[in-house]
């Protein structure tokens, strides 16, 4: 994964995925799930996290986040507990630049 400091075009965001680590379990989680809640309430609340989606093939979850580079992003992830305490594995931080879609 690169650490690219140039940022991001203007509306660009970076998608994050995630997965349960292999040895995690519920009772883990149980653990932090009150703190990793809360820390994503303040990340949407100040517009970081633009959207989040569970996924359906796993236990995990991807989110789009407002950020300027992949740097950025990995800095934001590492602040999730359940992340600091090693119970999600990041899969991939792939940047993004909006797309422009045919419009009806």
């Amino acid at each position: 994964m690169s650490n690219d400091p140039t940022p991001n075009t203007p509306g660009a965001g970076v998608l994050a995925v995630f997965r349960a680590a292999p040895h995690a379990t519920e009772q883990d989680f149980a653990k932090v799930i009150d703190a990793e809640l809360a820390r994503a309430a303040e990340l949407v609340e100040q517009g970081v996290i633009v959207h989040g989606y569970h996924r359906a093939d796993l236990v995990g979850a991807a989110l789009v986040l407002d950020a300027a580079t992949v740097g950025a992003a990995q800095a934001i992830i590492a602040t999730f507990p359940a992340v600091a305490a090693g119970l999600i594995e990041t899969e991939s931080v792939i940047p993004l630049v909006p797309l422009a879609l045919p419009q009806d």
